[in-house]
């Protein structure tokens, strides 16, 4: 069971990347979508390249996506993070299979059974095999190993076949992926006159002299535009307030749920009665499990590593001294100093971790003890560490974990190396495996204490979080329409918040826990409705929906602020170009003297790359020059920051060569670097994928 062991985190590793890597084919198209949960297209989930996703079959397929984390992770139970991290893997292998999938099909491609047996058994492993499949002891490939277990497969679990006939169907697909991706990465070819341009364009240089009189030299007021400006701007942008998806703009008010006065003083009280049984009692571990929302603490601390609250009262303080009650982090503490002793303030040690395989921590131990015994003898901690270490990071370097201060390692670890002495060699077990440590150096001994501590949280009680849902659904009781919502919010000086791009998918809105529901709610509503009371962690929400924006090009009425600015900045370039133009300058000097600034300088400014020292990203400014001769004055450029006026100084023309090979393999480089990407990218477009899962999750 070891080899399936070390397979089922290859197998969890593969799942794991769907979405992300290629390998998004693990179960392939398991079920039909004939078996529809609703009648009609209300079903519909979505729409990939005219195939419609229904709902059933794509639970289904999330359902086993399901089944399948618990298996590779052995867990029961699966939380609603994961839930939906495993949907959005469900939905990128619909994607897929009909974008990349189709693409395989019609070029035939395809990973035949000697092929997958090469990569399993044969003289090309897959490098994950080669992992699961690798001697611990020699660190050498066991090829005779895959062969016996692949033997010996039908005779085991059937949860072992069915892990291992996903880990094939995985590299399978991802065998099939990688013959599609080498296919469009040979297929880009750049032409000779493609590259001697971008040799070039890279290799010629202008040194410029400008002015610059930037747009915020002009006040707002200065630069008025009318409706007309507005409207003339915005059909001439008209692609720039173009949007992919829908999105919602709410406006909400929250009734905070916080502890009373008199959820203050019930907490006090209680601790006050804790305190009494804290300072008698002969066994504080038991009095603080019992009692307190944070278990025991054993560990012994160093000044400053405590609460100030108790920090310089318990130190230099009898055992047996009670400080409290006192607030600390949102609770009410009552502390006991119960002991103290003089501690390195920092331990150095070496360790080898062995992994516990199947749960036989004897094995380990075992194993530990045989390595022990074999340091006695002289054999090098370090060479051993390197062979057997399970920990890469210290095996690297001998085992060595360098100086670190009591509380950094684990409880067991932290223990032996403080309790220890120099050279000693003890074993310990802890949740990362069983290690063979040795204690190679000790701090300064400082006081440390130990300190047994009640506390519990400040939190409301049932009374507080009904008396703010009754202030919530009195608002939203009185405040049905959009006019009373607003009004009521300042007559009750209330804060009202945004949230603004709003998707349909969205899980999240900063300031509110799991609002799934109020997203839900948003694309449901019409403009101005109220939402009714929804419950977020400890708030009550009350929302209005105050915008709607379809995809595609968005209304001038919704985009009226961003154009009003865009609008503004033209007007002040047309002011900015006529002052320019004014000055009669005829030459760069000039001009700066008449306009009251400095000329600047900027040299090597490169065709390839928009950036102009001292201006910053400018693409028409360099367009500009190098459509300029030297020597030549240039009209007033409207450009992103400013308007400026150029004045060529020269160009610096790339070495004269006819071999432009290594400009053609950079530019083919960098685009098969974007290959996938894009074609990715293109294929999503190609096939017009309506994503509807926001109405059903």
């Amino acid at each position: 069971m070891a080899v399936i062991g070390r397979i089922r985190k290859r197998v969890g590793l593969l799942i794991g990347v769907v979405g992300v890597s290629m390998v998004l084919f693990i179960l392939g198209d398991l079920l039909g979508s004939n078996s529809a949960m609703f009648s009609g297209s209300s079903d519909v989930v979505g729409e990939i390249g005219g195939e419609e996703v229904h709902y059933q079959e794509f639970e289904q397929r999330v359902d086993k996506l399901i089944e399948n984390y618990k298996m590779n992770t052995r867990t029961e139970t699966v939380d609603q993070n994961t839930t939906d991290m495993l949907r959005e893997q469900a939905w990128n292998m619909y994607v897929n299979d009909n974008t990349l999938g189709k693409e395989y099909a019609k070029l035939g491609l395809s990973c035949s059974a000697e092929e997958l047996f090469d990569m399993v058994g044969g003289n090309n492993p897959h490098p994950q095999v080669q992992q699961a499949f690798t001697d611990p002891n020699t660190k050498m490939f066991d090829k005779n190993a895959v062969l016996k277990f692949l033997k010996d497969l039908p005779n085991r679990d059937e949860n072992v076949q069915l892990q291992w006939k996903n880990f094939e169907d995985a590299i399978r697909e991802e065998r099939i992926a990688e013959k599609y991706r080498t296919l469009i990465k040979g297929g880009i070819f750049i032409t000779t006159a493609e590259a001697k341009a971008n040799y070039m364009d890279m290799g010629r240089l202008t040194n410029m002299r400008f002015v610059r009189l930037d747009y915020n030299s002009i006040p707002d007021s200065s630069a008025n535009v009318d409706e007309s400006d507005l409207q003339a701007y915005y059909n001439a942008n008209q692609n720039k307030y173009r949007q992919a998806e829908t999105i919602r703009k709410v406006e909400y008010v929250a009734f905070d749920v916080t502890p009373s006065a008199e959820d203050r003083q019930e907490t006090a009280t209680w601790i006050n009665d804790r305190k009494t049984e804290l300072t008698t009692a002969e066994d504080v571990a038991v009095v603080v499990n019992r009692n307190a929302d944070t278990p025991y603490d054993s560990n012994y601390f160093a000044k400053g590593s405590l609460s100030p609250a108790i920090d310089t009262v318990l130190f230099g303080a009898a055992v047996g001294t009670v400080v409290g009650p006192y607030e600390d982090g949102g609770a009410v503490k009552v502390s006991r100093l119960v002991g103290q002793k003089m501690v390195p303030d920092s331990v150095k040690a070496r360790h080898i971790l062995l992994s516990i395989e199947n749960g036989d921590t004897a094995k380990a131990r075992n194993t530990a003890d045989s390595l022990r015994n074999a340091l006695k003898k002289g054999a090098d901690f370090g060479a051993l560490a390197t062979t057997f270490s399970k920990d890469p990071g210290s095996a690297a370097k001998g085992g060595d974990l360098g100086w670190f201060r009591a509380g950094t390692m684990v409880k067991e670890f932290n223990d032996a190396c403080f309790d220890g002495k120099v050279g000693d060699l003890p074993i310990v077990t802890s949740q990362f495996g069983v290690h063979l440590i040795e204690v190679t150096g000790k701090g300064n001994p400082t006081l440390q204490i130990r300190v047994a501590t009640v506390d519990r949280k400040i939190e409301p009680s049932q009374r507080t979080y009904d008396a703010a849902y009754g202030k919530a659904n009195s608002f939203a009781a009185n405040n049905t329409s959009a006019a009373n919502f607003d009004s009521s919010i300042v007559k009750e000086g209330l804060n009202k918040r945004i949230a603004d791009n709003i998707r349909e998918a969205d899980k999240n809105i900063p300031g509110l826990d799991q609002p799934r529901e109020l997203v839900r709610w948003a694309y449901q509503a019409k403009i101005n409705d109220i939402s009714k009371v929804f419950t977020f962690g400890d708030k009550f929400v009350i929302a209005k929906l105050t915008d709607i924006r379809e995809k595609g090009i968005l209304p001038l009425d919704a985009v009226r602020e961003q154009v009003t600015v865009e609008a503004r900045k033209q007007k002040k370039g047309e002011m900015l170009i006529e002052k320019m133009n004014a000055t009669g300058a005829k030459s760069i000097d000039d001009m700066a003297s008449k306009l009251n600034t400095a000329a600047m300088d900027a040299d090597n400014v490169s065709f390839s790359s928009p950036f102009v020292p001292g201006l910053g990203n400018e693409p028409k400014l360099v367009g500009t020059a190098f459509g300029l001769k030297a020597g030549q004055l240039s009209k007033p450029v409207a450009g992103d920051n400013g308007v400026c006026v150029l004045f060529v100084k020269s160009f610096t023309e790339p070495t004269a060569t006819t071999d432009f090979s290594s400009s053609g393999k950079q530019m083919a480089d960098q685009r098969r670097a974007r290959s996938e990407y894009e074609v990715l990218n293109a294929l999503k477009e190609s096939a017009g994928i309506e994503d509807n899962r926001g109405k059903f999750y």
